[in-house]
Parts: structure tokens; sequence; C-alpha cells
């Protein structure tokens, strides 16, 4: 059986938005959604950037589930 972390990891994805004025922000989505508590960040000054960022902080998320998981198991 999967853990939650793992099935999350499967829908979970970074959606990034530019606010115009070359500021865009990440934000954690699942199923094209954003989360029920939403998790986000910006400004960024470029796509890249802010994509890079979602990427990390999408990956330490589901570390901490994870391990969080696993303590309770």
């Amino acid at each position: 059986m999967l853990s939650m972390a793992a099935r999350l990891r499967d829908e979970l994805h970074i959606v990034v938005t530019e606010y115009g004025n070359g500021i865009w922000e990440w934000e954690i989505c699942r199923q094209g959604e954003p989360l029920p508590a939403r998790m986000r960040d910006g400004p960024f000054k470029s796509q890249e950037v802010a994509l890079a960022a979602g990427k990390i902080a999408l990956r330490e998320f589901l570390e901490l589930l994870e391990s969080e998981q696993e303590s309770d198991a």
C-alpha cells in the first residue's frame, strides 16, 4: 500500500503565474486546483526562478509529510 506522500507525489504539481511587470509566483496544486490550505510564494523575477523555487518547496513538503507519517507508524 502506498503512503499518502507517495500518492500525492504523483498528484501534486507546481503552477507558475505572472502577475505583470515581470512578477512571478508559484503555487502547489492538485489536479489543477490550489490546495485547500494554499501553498504559494513570490514574487520572483522570472518564470524559471519561480518554477525552481516551487519544485524545491514541493519536494520539501513531500519529504516532511513522509517523515511525519513514518514517525506516526
